[in-house]
């Protein structure tokens, strides 16, 4: 005889919560009813624990008609972040499906929160740009439970899940030796979260462009991926004396390294080299000339919405999928 599954009031009482609480962790409405981080993450492990999925969504599952897709995004003031949005809500239209677009603002235990309501609310794929150090152990029992998994930008372990990103680590290779002519005597490289893949490969890109040449590099690690860890970022750089050239690991840091100069009230170095992942068409307008590295955007929201849909109808084939970048030289 088969077990019996769980019933929410089974939720509560396991995660000794009151039943509304736990539907309002469920259902992705705890911060809005002021819910500790502590009582959602203990009533989120009793859901993982349990393989608890509620009733919407096993029906939508059962039935197949599911026509509505996730989206969780770190930061929808990430230019980057909102063209693929746009771009990825504009085709799911186009092909008669919804999507529920959410922002985890670069917070493991919001992402957290977001997936499962997004589960519960009878999604037939999601899609993720994650911020967890253990992304495919979080969502493994997802997928396992019959919500396919798409990785977008951040990769995650492609022997499980479909990932569509960027060319990390070539890219951070060919952008570094963009400034590497002539040699400056230093290069300071600047990224965030150093436990995403995506930190990881730019790095190994950084390190493999400068690996033997007599030149002093050296790394700066932010919080986050945001303008604010680019400013803090700058502020640090001014510290000291500051390098020939410097090379950002995201758009987003550059412009907050910009706001650093503008503090100090003398704005850019003119003799100063910079190179970026992201782009931007302001660069063409600053008096300094600044590389950088766009990405493809059609090409990844055409990639990542064409495995999603072919999710929701059974066709799911893990691996990576690797959209090229291409060098702008300014």
């Amino acid at each position: 005889m088969p077990p019996q599954r769980l019933k929410l009031t089974d939720i509560a009482r396991l995660a000794g919560v009151s039943r509304a609480t736990a539907s309002y962790v469920i259902n992705g409405q705890a911060r809005a009813r002021r819910i500790s981080d502590e009582t959602i993450n203990h009533v989120m492990a009793v859901v993982e624990r349990s393989g608890f999925r509620i009733d919407a969504q096993a029906a939508a599952l059962r039935r197949g008609a599911s026509r509505t897709l996730g989206l969780i995004v770190p930061d929808l003031e990430n230019a980057s972040y909102a063209r693929l949005t746009k771009l990825i809500e504009r085709g799911s239209r186009q092909q008669g499906y919804q999507l529920l677009i959410t922002d985890s603002d670069d917070e493991p235990a919001t992402e957290r929160e977001l997936a499962l309501s997004l589960r519960a609310q009878g999604c037939a794929a999601l899609i993720v740009a994650t911020s967890l150090p253990d992304a495919s152990d979080f969502y493994a029992p997802l997928q396992d439970s019959g919500l396919p998994v798409i990785a977008l930008d951040r990769p995650m372990d492609p022997e499980r899940f479909i990932c569509v990103v960027s060319d990390n680590e070539a890219a951070a290779e060919q952008l570094t030796r963009s400034l590497l002519t002539p040699l400056p005597a230093s290069l300071a490289w600047l990224d965030a979260m150093p436990q995403l893949g995506i930190t990881l490969e730019r790095r190994q890109g950084f390190a493999a462009a400068v690996a033997g040449l007599p030149v002093r590099s050296f790394r700066l690690c932010g919080q986050r991926y945001d303008r604010a860890s680019g400013l803090l970022l700058g502020r640090q750089l001014l510290q000291a004396p500051l390098p020939e050239a410097i090379v950002t690991a995201s758009y987003p840091l550059l412009a907050g390294l910009f706001d650093a100069f503008l503090e100090t009230g003398q704005g850019l170095p003119q003799q100063l080299r910079i190179a970026t992942f992201g782009d931007d068409r302001l660069l063409d307008f600053i008096p300094l000339p600044v590389h950088s590295m766009p990405q493809r955007h059609a090409a990844i929201a055409e990639m990542v919405l064409e495995c999603a849909i072919a999710a929701t109808l059974k066709h799911y084939f893990p691996g990576r999928q690797t959209v090229s970048r291409q060098l702008r030289l300014r």
